[in-house]
């Protein structure tokens, strides 16, 4: 890309192996995508899999070497963006959380976005069978 030209992709979260609906003292668990400071797209578990889709605009980093996401989807500095993916459930109007986890973008490279759509598997599931928190790995499909 040249300069501060931008572009927007859509970007897609396959969910995989979701946990239960009830774990560690939480029941009626449900998973959502956070925009700007607010939890959009929830889906209450059990399910067999979850998809979120989220519009990002992506420039070039300062250095102009690697991709930089913008937009309300997009959290973190410039040289660690991610997205939240939110565990909780809505209550009386809002979202009660208790735990996130960052599915960082600044791990991609321009090849990943070839085409205007970045399409992502994520396991949601941790070693113990409960939601998966802090950072995660994710392949691109």
């Amino acid at each position: 890309m040249a300069g501060s030209e931008q572009r927007v992709i859509e970007l897609k979260i396959e969910c995989v192996d979701l946990p239960p609906h009830d774990w560690g003292g939480h029941s009626e668990i449900w998973l959502g995508i956070q925009c700007g400071k607010e939890v959009v797209q929830e889906v209450k578990l059990p399910i067999e899999s979850a998809v979120f889709k989220a519009d990002l605009r992506v420039t070039e980093d300062s250095a102009g070497t690697n991709p930089n996401f913008l937009g309300p989807y997009a959290h973190g500095t410039p040289q660690d963006r991610f997205v939240y993916l939110c565990w909780g459930r809505p209550y009386g109007g809002h979202w009660v959380g208790f735990r996130r986890v960052k599915l960082r973008l600044s791990r991609l490279n321009w090849d990943s976005l070839e085409t205007n759509r970045l399409h992502i598997r994520v396991h949601c599931t941790d070693d113990k069978g409960g939601p998966v928190c802090a950072g995660t790995e994710f392949t691109v499909l």
